[in-house]
């Protein structure tokens, strides 16, 4: 099947627009609708329905949405593979949640990069879910996230350990008051969500909610308000003035894991480059 069909698909099913679709992709209208009706005579199925001004997916497009990603996903991890073999004698595919990015994905990234030069790198930001669904389906071979996966033939392991602050652009402004007007709400995983809410069960509906530590900070600086954000991300800004840490909150400890299959073809290469983050 040619995969110029699925990518349609997915962009038509992401817009819900054929024509918008269209110039997102570069392509006529017409191009779009016949590839479209090309996959769902390949299917003998109806991906979508067609209204007047709005286009929307049928159950049966719904089905074949996760399952394109996945196919567009193997099928591009298996043309690198084969195309990087000359050049690179091994390749690693590496996804993590936004913030273990901004924290210490990059600095390690770095770091194997220059140390491994026939190590080919495929590095990307996902959020926690996508992350455990591509471990599950094979598309990448190692995965950083905050909350503990609970997956067949997937090692665990606990890799960093980070602390939280809560900051604030006012000085001298208690817990309580952080917490309430202008507090944005981090979306650190589960375990945080479960401490946070015995620290500050009465709080205030907060009205900024992220689950991207760099919007939290961005957000601060431009807007103002409070948040927890980890210690060492702060740190300069607390050093500037532009930030203070409310000294009443307590400190949250983060935890990071990294998963991977433990029967992988690359499992004692993602071992030895482990190390690094030790």
């Amino acid at each position: 099947m040619d995969t110029q069909l699925l990518e349609t698909f997915l962009e038509v099913g992401r817009l819900r627009n054929f024509g918008k679709a269209a110039e997102s992709l570069s392509v006529s209208p017409s191009t779009v609708s016949a590839r479209i009706r090309q996959l769902e005579a390949h299917l003998g199925l109806a991906l979508f329905t067609r209204g007047h001004h709005r286009i929307g997916l049928t159950p049966a497009g719904e089905r074949m949405e996760r399952h394109a990603r996945f196919i567009l996903g193997a099928w591009e991890r298996a043309y690198e593979d084969t195309a990087l073999s000359e050049r690179h004698q091994r390749r690693l595919v590496v996804a993590g949640v936004a913030s273990l990015w901004d924290i210490f994905l990059q600095d390690w990234l770095t770091s194997i990069y220059r140390a491994y030069p026939t190590l080919g790198v495929r590095a990307e930001e996902s959020t926690p879910l996508r992350v455990v669904e591509k471990l599950e389906q094979s598309m990448i071979d190692v995965g950083f996230l905050y909350d503990t996966p609970r997956m067949r033939g997937v090692g665990v392991e606990e890799v960093a350990t980070i602390p939280l602050v809560m900051v604030s652009t006012h000085p001298d402004i208690d817990a309580e008051r952080a917490v309430g007007d202008g507090y944005i709400r981090v979306e650190w995983g589960t375990a945080f969500a479960s401490v946070h809410e015995s620290h500050f069960p009465q709080r205030l509906l907060a009205r900024g909610r992220v689950n991207s530590g760099r919007i939290a900070l961005n957000l601060l600086l431009e807007c103002g308000g409070a948040a927890y954000l980890p210690r060492d991300i702060v740190a300069p800004w607390c050093r500037r003035q532009r930030l203070f840490v409310v000294e009443e909150a307590p400190m949250i400890e983060l935890k990071a894991y990294v998963a991977y299959r433990l029967h992988g073809e690359h499992r004692e290469l993602i071992r030895e480059l482990l190390k690094r983050l030790r």
